[in-house]
């Protein structure tokens, strides 16, 4: 209705010169807000004065203030939403975060008034509440000092309860609550401090009393979120090397740089990380090697990405709140609605780098119950032939990065897994003849691609339990690999070789054919079937290079130089007691299992075999031979996505 604001304070001592009853002023302000429809605005835009007053208010202002927000709540039926646009556009507009607790409550009991007095003012009032789940941006620094923790703390409590309050009165408003708190969700390129203080309210709303009815779409737009920042860390960023130098001197420079936050902990493993290597040309001449201290470049890389720093903070957040979720029994719940996320949002973000870790980590929590199902959620993702390829693909990448991963899942289930992959590929060879195809049978290499994976993991922790040895020895690898659909020459060289050189040493079964890799770390072949995504080379649960999130995952993931290969020296047995205390304690009916791994937190090159040359299934040029024997082929611990002409 345009009035003007009255700026002069006529409206404060008329009314604070006057005694009323609180009778007398509910009355008072009802006959202000009737007198606006015949045409008297005196007492109304002195009440519009009163409230829009914006310098720092004296106690008996505020007291004033106070009870004027009272009399409003009692007036609230004669409040018009034509006549009264004024009124009502500030009070909507107040900030919680600029009052102290007296003004609050009045002022929250106002907007509980109106949200129940009326339809019409529902949205508005709970727009209200969401606007207050972030400070204004004068706080930001306060919120780091005590005073402005507290203040935080009663702003917050307050928001809750009043949106708890209005659930009561009004039992439509949670199904409206939701689409206000998604819309005004801060998109990825808000200030740091913002959107996680809003997400703090997201999940404050997942786990608190009206979670029933809107906890689940909560995670949802969380995920979605988590999903959109991390889609915004271009693979590049995550790894920021020069090709044009030497791979000795880029090894160097990364083992002498400090980490750019100074902490460079004793007990952080050093990984050995395969990257591919290009000439000038853009061409593949071969594997480049860096041993990469976690925390050196990559991080460097990542330390300045604001996107990487958002994500990373959100993350940690959702650990801490499946933390709390697991401590309160509600984790199956939780993970149930993760799960369908993850299935509509991250499955289909083809490559996506850390958000699936929030999976990770829940499965971490409660092994034997989220960890088993995202695992089967996965291998029926894979073998659904009505699912698309690409869908297809994905999941079985999912579940190899996740066997291979995961160290808290027993030996004897990823077996069971295993098999039932193996079973897939035995079937699909059954009713397929033919040459190789990598782009038609695409979903067969993804599968046996996602075996060898798991298996240059896992191989001796089966090998080492007689029933999973048996079990293994069992499986027709043999003739899914020697099918004419050669899965050996299409899939990734370095796993094949990897795979084909354990195999080898436990004795899984013999292979005549030598396969010539060329020191590849990719094929023709396998860049066909992976397609333009590359799904090939997506190892999704790969050493996770986010910082604070480190600390959760680390202790619950398996590391490439932990891992002991069935070709490791013997006497690396006699230390077995001193690594394996952890997975005893975590999987009595594994006990073997520890034995496949090495908890050092270094990786010591001359421990490892130097004889792979003199392997008949590999050529005499193999990888790294023209740089002495000193140094042999391990599994990539990440692999750096394709940048050639085909993947772009």
């Amino acid at each position: 209705m345009g009035v003007e604001l009255a700026t002069d304070k006529a409206g404060f001592h008329e009314m604070d010169e006057v005694n009323f009853s609180d009778s007398e002023l509910v009355y008072h302000v009802k006959n202000a807000l009737q007198s606006v429809s015949l045409g008297h605005s005196d007492s109304y835009d002195q009440l519009i004065g009163l409230l829009h007053h914006t310098e720092r208010r004296a106690p008996d202002e505020v007291a004033l203030f106070v009870t004027s927000l009272k009399a409003l709540s009692g007036a609230v039926s004669c409040i018009d939403m034509v006549h009264h646009k004024s009124l009502l556009s500030l009070i909507f507009g107040m900030s919680l975060w600029n009052y102290g607790p007296d003004v609050m409550d009045a002022l929250l009991e106002l907007i509980l008034a109106l949200a129940a007095s009326s339809g019409n003012y529902l949205d508005c009032c709970l727009d209200m509440l969401v606007s207050n789940f972030m400070p204004p941006w004068s706080f930001i620094d306060l919120l780091k000092q005590p005073r402005g923790i507290a203040r935080k703390d009663q702003v917050l409590s307050r928001v809750h309860s009043t949106l708890k309050d209005i659930a009561d009165l009004v039992p439509l408003s949670p199904s409206r609550l939701v689409p206000i708190v998604i819309q005004r969700m801060p998109n990825v390129f808000t200030k740091e401090p913002l959107i996680v203080v809003y997400v703090e309210n997201m999940l404050r709303l997942e786990s608190g009393l009206i979670r029933e009815l809107v906890g689940n779409m909560m995670l949802v737009a969380l995920m979605d979120r988590l999903v959109d920042l991390d889609v915004e860390i271009a693979w590049e960023e995550i790894l920021q090397d020069d090709f044009s130098k030497g791979i000795f001197e880029m090894e160097l420079e990364d083992m002498e740089e400090p980490a750019d936050d100074g902490e460079n902990d004793v007990g952080e493993s050093v990984e050995l990380d395969y990257m591919l290597n290009w000439n000038e040309t853009g061409q593949t001449s071969g594997w480049t090697t860096q041993m990469l201290h976690r925390g050196s470049s990559s991080r460097k890389s990542l330390g300045g990405n604001l996107f990487a720093e958002k994500l990373d903070s959100l993350m940690v957040l959702t650990f801490e709140h499946l933390e709390s979720c697991e401590a309160g029994g509600r984790l199956a719940e939780v993970f149930e609605t993760l799960m369908l996320s993850f299935q509509t949002t991250v499955l289909n973000a083809f490559k996506s780098k850390f958000a699936q870790f929030v999976m990770y980590y829940a499965c971490a929590l409660d092994p034997e119950n989220c960890g088993v199902r995202f695992a089967r959620m996965l291998s029926d993702s894979f073998v659904c032939s009505t699912s698309p390829p690409l869908i297809r693909m994905s999941a079985v990448a999912y579940l190899a990065s996740y066997l291979s991963r995961g160290k808290f899942l027993t030996a004897s289930f990823v077996a069971n897994i295993l098999e039932r992959l193996v079973v897939w590929c035995l079937d699909y060879c059954k009713i397929h003849d033919g040459d190789i195809n990598p782009k038609a049978h695409r979903v067969f290499y993804s599968g046996c691609q996602a075996i060898m994976y798991v298996l240059c993991f896992r191989m001796r922790s089966m090998m080492n339990v007689p029933n999973l040895r048996s079990q293994l020895l069992l499986l027709p690898l043999e003739t899914i690999l020697k099918h004419p659909l050669s899965p050996l020459k299409v899939c990734l060289p370095s796993i094949v070789e990897e795979f084909l050189r354990q195999a080898k040493a436990a004795r899984l079964f013999t292979v005549s054919e030598t396969f010539i890799f060329s020191d590849l770390l990719e094929s023709e072949l396998s860049r066909a079937f992976g397609g333009i995504d590359r799904l090939d080379m997506f190892f999704p649960f790969d050493p996770c290079l986010l910082k604070k999130c480190d600390r959760y995952i680390r202790p619950n993931f398996v590391y490439w130089s932990m891992v002991r290969t069935t070709y490791d020296d013997d006497e690396e047995d006699s230390s077995d007691g001193e690594h394996g205390e952890d997975y005893e304690y975590s999987h009595p009916d594994d006990v073997m299992m520890a034995r496949s791994y090495d908890s050092r937190d270094e990786l010591d090159l001359d421990e490892f075999d130097h004889s792979m040359n003199k392997m008949s299934i590999t050529p005499k040029n193999s990888l790294y031979y023209r740089f002495g024997d000193e140094l042999k082929m391990q599994m990539p611990s990440r692999i750096r996505p394709s940048t050639s002409p085909e993947s772009l």
